[in-house]
């Protein structure tokens, strides 16, 4: 039964990744909808992908501002996400953010 309301206690590693701003700020006001923080938030978007790969390619605007930041990502997402990157040759920063894109617009 927990394991529909919790994760099970893993390794995280910290990680830097560049997120289009306007992913972050949805991501930032998804914490103040669920109790979740951004790394939550995070790792259950990345952890979607992984599990469906949905990889959905979109087109990126040269108004795209992407910044640096850190999060501590669950070590299955990191190997997930290498997996996907071998997979498909899509760039680790690009699978984040398309993680994250899913996350919203579906």
């Amino acid at each position: 039964m927990f394991d529909k309301y919790f994760w099970k206690r893993e390794k995280k590693i910290k990680r830097n990744y560049d997120i289009e701003d306007s992913l972050f700020e949805k991501m930032k006001q998804a914490t103040e909808i669920y109790d979740a923080g951004i790394a939550d938030i995070f790792n259950a978007c990345v952890m979607e992908l992984i599990h469906s790969e949905n990889i959905k390619l979109y087109e990126t605007k040269e108004t795209d501002l992407y910044e640096a930041h850190t999060f501590y990502i669950l070590e299955s997402n990191v190997t997930g996400l290498e997996k996907l990157n071998a997979k498909y040759g899509v760039s680790i920063r690009r699978l984040v953010n398309i993680a994250i894109r899913n996350a919203f617009e579906t």
